[in-house]
């Protein structure tokens, strides 16, 4: 194995010049550091990681908690994330939580042990309390997607609840005579005030209880797929046009195959509105009605946020941040407008 050591002596310089150049001390000669970068580039040399944290008090690792990776949302948001931090000079290490609370503890706790210098959290279950714990350890970080009743953590969501009610809005103004919405997991916030907005808008267009319904759901294609397939064999709806909003564009995938399964035509005798906005959406069949989220934006937005924090200087104050992004409304074809004479 490579040591640093056999650096020194490649480049012709001390072991505590090849020492300063990796912890990226000013006091080194260009002619120096050249010699020391190009030597560890030569023999692949690996700095011990944890050592050099101990000098540096960083380790230029965040740790990057998400709900579920097989979700086309999260692996966009992980992207734009990991692209913004690599310019900074650091890396992002992921955790993929699976929607499991004991899990993302787990996680948190095995990173902490590796020194990350901080998390995005892009997971579900962590109270407003245990994160405020992180924060008494002096360990910034910024959480997504939640609702948290802190003023001292750094937030970045989207108007759920906007989405919700556009989704709704939309299918009351394509003359679907039936509305349904396959809620996703109900322990989430983003969930909760989607379903909100859904049903307020129902109750202000005049819909009687009776022609819509909420079902609990998830946010994975499967679930979703398995709950409006129960809902549609539990349900006499022949005779009605349903609209249907899943709770993101994964739950829609599901609900888009089963009702190609039992021969309904969508958008015809049926319509179906995501959430999310990826880009697997515009190339579904039918291409993918959805509301769409900055998710791009969101990852930049998150890793600057955290990168700010960890480079502010020792005396500088940063007011925390709660910003809410706006959404909008992505018409496609699993959507359509009936004709007047045919109602």
């Amino acid at each position: 194995m490579v040591s640093i050591n056999d650096v020194a002596e490649k480049a012709n310089v001390s072991i505590s010049t090849v020492s300063r150049v990796i912890n990226q001390n000013a006091n080194v000669s260009r002619e120096k550091e050249e010699a020391v970068l190009k030597a560890v580039d030569e023999l692949d040399y690996i700095p011990n990681g944890l050592a050099q944290g101990l000098v540096t008090k960083k380790s230029k690792s965040i740790g990057v908690l998400i709900a579920d990776i097989a979700n086309l949302y999260y692996s966009y948001l992980v992207k734009s994330i990991e692209k913004e931090l690599r310019a900074a000079g650091y890396y992002a290490v992921i955790g993929n939580t699976e929607w499991d609370g004991k899990r993302e503890k787990e996680y948190v706790r095995h990173l902490m042990q590796r020194q990350v210098d901080g998390f995005i959290l892009a997971s579900t279950s962590l109270t407003s309390s245990y994160l405020e714990q992180l924060l008494e350890k002096d360990i910034p970080l910024v959480v997504l997607d939640r609702e948290i009743k802190s003023d001292k953590i750094d937030k970045i969501r989207i108007d759920d609840y906007k989405g919700g009610y556009q989704a709704a809005e939309h299918l009351l103004e394509c003359r679907y005579n039936y509305f349904v919405h396959l809620q996703g997991a109900d322990f989430t916030a983003t969930a909760a005030d989607r379903a909100r907005g859904f049903k307020d808008c129902m109750q202000d267009n005049g819909i009687d209880h009776s022609n819509y319904k909420v079902i609990s759901s998830s946010f994975v294609e499967s679930e979703a797929a398995q709950d409006i397939a129960q809902f549609l064999d539990s349900n006499n709806i022949k005779d009605k046009r349903p609209g249907i909003f899943a709770a993101n564009d994964a739950a829609a995938f599901g609900v888009l195959k089963e009702l190609k399964k039992r021969g309904i035509k969508v958008p015809e005798q049926a319509g179906v509105v995501g959430f999310d906005n990826v880009n697997f959406a515009e190339y579904s069949s039918p291409a993918l009605t959805t509301i769409s989220r900055p998710i791009d934006e969101i990852g930049k937005i998150s890793a600057r946020t955290l990168l700010k924090r960890l480079n502010m200087n020792e005396n500088e104050k940063i007011t925390e941040k709660d910003i809410t992004l706006a959404v909008k409304l992505i018409r496609r074809e699993s959507t359509a407008k009936i004709s007047e004479e045919k109602l």
